[in-house]
């Protein structure tokens, strides 16, 4: 099943819609700078115009510690569009948790490690 798909159940007392929160659709109208994008099994929004997650750039704002005019400069966006990534963002981490596992899983069955490789370090002492 794909975002926006129904599922009803009908029994002799009548029928009923089942609302699953990964099936139902986001709603885009309230975001100015943000879109959805087709692919098989992502729902987060992306900047419009790019090939760019909204999450991607909360990320990297959070990691660095950046501020959001930082971002913006860091991004080339506007600062509205950097406030509306936050906003987004804060209010679906839900949704953005359930996809992070998602690709962390697809990338273990591909056999790609995500543990941080350790480096061994040969100490001369003089």
């Amino acid at each position: 099943m794909s975002p926006g798909s129904q599922l009803f159940l009908h029994s002799s007392s009548g029928q009923m819609r089942l609302a699953i929160p990964e099936l139902e659709p986001i709603s885009t109208e309230e975001w100015q700078y943000l879109v959805e994008r087709q692919h098989p099994w992502r729902r987060q929004l992306y900047i419009k115009g790019q090939k760019l997650r909204a999450f991607t750039v909360w990320q990297d704002m959070l990691v660095n510690d950046l501020t959001p005019e930082e971002t913006a400069d860091n991004w080339y966006l506007p600062l509205a569009a950097i406030h509306e990534v936050i906003r987004y963002c804060e209010s679906h981490q839900e949704l953005l948790k359930m996809e992070a596992d998602e690709e962390r899983y697809r990338l273990e069955e591909q056999g790609v490690s995500l543990e941080p490789k350790t480096r061994s370090r040969n100490l001369v002492l003089a």
